[in-house]
């Protein structure tokens, strides 16, 4: 079965808030790493994705989408703080080469 996943996207400076939906967030996450980083320099990176809520049904997911793009800055900003209050990255996705195993730290004592 299909899921569809509804979403909000945000920068580092939480400026812009983007309402979207997919039935695969982590396809999609790559797809606005590559768009925002390669041919689109003024656009911001929208790679932090703050709200995320899955669905099995597309009418109900659709719907969703629709209700969360008419709502204002300030509802979409209470929405977020009621399932993530800290503003959190909920996928982390850095690239194609992200290899997490081979990070080297550095201790200065």
């Amino acid at each position: 079965m299909e899921t569809h996943t509804v979403y909000i996207l945000t920068d580092s400076n939480r400026t812009y808030l983007e309402v979207g939906y997919c039935t695969d967030i982590t396809i999609r996450l790559q797809e606005t790493h590559f768009t925002s980083s390669g041919f689109f320099s003024h656009v911001p990176k929208l790679n932090i994705l703050v709200y995320m809520e899955t669905f099995h049904e597309i009418e109900k997911a659709l719907a969703c989408q629709h209700k969360l793009r008419r709502y204002t800055r300030m509802q979409r900003e209470k929405l977020i703080r009621l399932k993530n209050p800290n503003w959190l990255n909920l996928c982390h996705y850095t690239g194609p080469n992200n290899n997490r195993d081979n990070k080297k730290v550095v201790v200065c004592a």
